[in-house]
Formats: C-alpha cells, structure tokens, sequence
C-alpha cells in the first residue's frame, strides 16, 4: 500500500510539473499517516479533487467530524473518490435542487449560516459547499446525538435511518 501511495503521490508530482505547477511546496507523503499531506492553501484554480480533499481534511477537523463520514457524504452525493480523481465534477445539480459538491440546498444552506447563498456560488466554491455542508452535518449531530440520524437527516431533511444513512456511516475510502 506504501508503495502504492508513493506512486500515486510521483506521478501527481510528475503530471502537475508539467502544468508548471509548484507541486514539491505543496503535496508531501506523510509515511506516519500513510496519505498526501496538502500544505499550501487552495484556490479555485487547484484542481476540484485536490480542494475537495483538502476543505475535506480541514473542515472535518474543525467541525470534529469523523472523516470517512464525511468522505462517505461526498461519495454519495457526487462519486468523489479522493484526491487523485482527476475527472471529479463537483459543479452538478440534483434534481431536487440540491448543488455543488456536497450536493446543499441554498435554502438549507441559509439555515447554517447568515452568509448569501446562491445557486452559482455554492456550486462553484468548493470550500464553501464543504464547510457549509459539514457544518450542517455537525449541527445536525448535535441536535439527534446518532450519526445515522444526522446523515439520514441530511439526505432527507427527516432524522431517519435510510440506505443512505447506513452506507454513509460504514463508508471505508479505498483510495
């Protein structure tokens, strides 16, 4: 697995230094951990699976969220799979009306936070979508004190324990 990581983590290296980016600043292998460590801030000019595992990594810490619950929400919500999927389109709609990467309603969104939503705006930024999405996900934490109700809540906007729910809360990332 080691070898694998220290693989993926050269050829992004390699693929990124082509593009005249200053890689070797930002992407270290942290062996203790066994990941990619990201230490420079993000823009919106970073690749979107780069900013998801960074807003990620750093959101879930603030919000003392379990980070495979909320790589699980991002799965779900729009099949991100870390930070080395390179296609990965966080700009989609649900049908339901629900945008971004996380997939948050403006209207739910607005909920969270006192901040202007709009439609363009949370499906564009990456960290914004992220941090509101997991701020939500906490609240709704603190409100029902069970992880699966929060997640099923968060699906459905009801404290259920749905597929959803289940599958968010055993969610194992293999990448």
């Amino acid at each position: 697995m080691k070898k694998l990581i220290i693989g993926a983590v050269l050829l992004v290296i390699l693929l990124l230094t082509a593009f005249n980016t200053p890689t070797l600043e930002f992407i270290k292998l942290d062996e203790e951990l066994g990941g990619v460590y990201i230490s420079k801030k993000m823009t919106q000019n970073d690749p979107p699976c780069l900013q998801m595992y960074y807003y990620i990594e750093q959101y879930a810490d603030s919000f003392d969220i379990p980070k495979n619950y909320a790589y699980g929400i991002a799965y779900k919500e729009t099949r991100y799979e870390g930070p080395f999927h390179w296609t990965y389109n966080h700009k989609k709609t649900s049908r339901g009306g629900a945008v971004g990467p996380m997939q948050i309603k403006p209207s739910t969104a607005r909920t969270v936070s006192d901040e202007k939503f709009t439609v363009t705006k949370l499906k564009n930024n990456i960290e914004l979508n992220v941090k509101t999405s997991l701020k939500l996900v906490r609240q709704l934490y603190d409100k029902y004190g069970n992880w699966k109700l929060a997640f099923g809540c968060y699906n459905t906007g009801k404290p259920i324990v749905n597929n959803y729910a289940v599958f968010v809360y055993n969610y194992k990332a293999d990448w």
